[in-house]
């Protein structure tokens, strides 16, 4: 899970689909949407305060 391995202000970089989902809301039957992500690949490209230029190479090479 993505979550071990970010946190808020982490550099990440994702590839995979989008779809906007729709229903109608059962109180009001308002339509609804929200858009989903489906996540094929998730890169740790690390952290807006890294200064060192060879993080990317560093998170990439990385096993999780």
């Amino acid at each position: 899970m993505a979550a071990n391995y970010v946190h808020k202000g982490t550099l990440i970089g994702v590839q995979g689909a989008l779809k906007i989902e729709t229903w109608s809301d059962r109180v009001t039957g308002a339509n609804r949407s929200k858009p989903v992500i489906k996540v094929e690949r998730l890169d740790l490209l690390g952290s807006k305060r890294d200064s060192d230029p060879d993080a990317v190479d560093r998170y990439d090479e990385a096993e999780f």
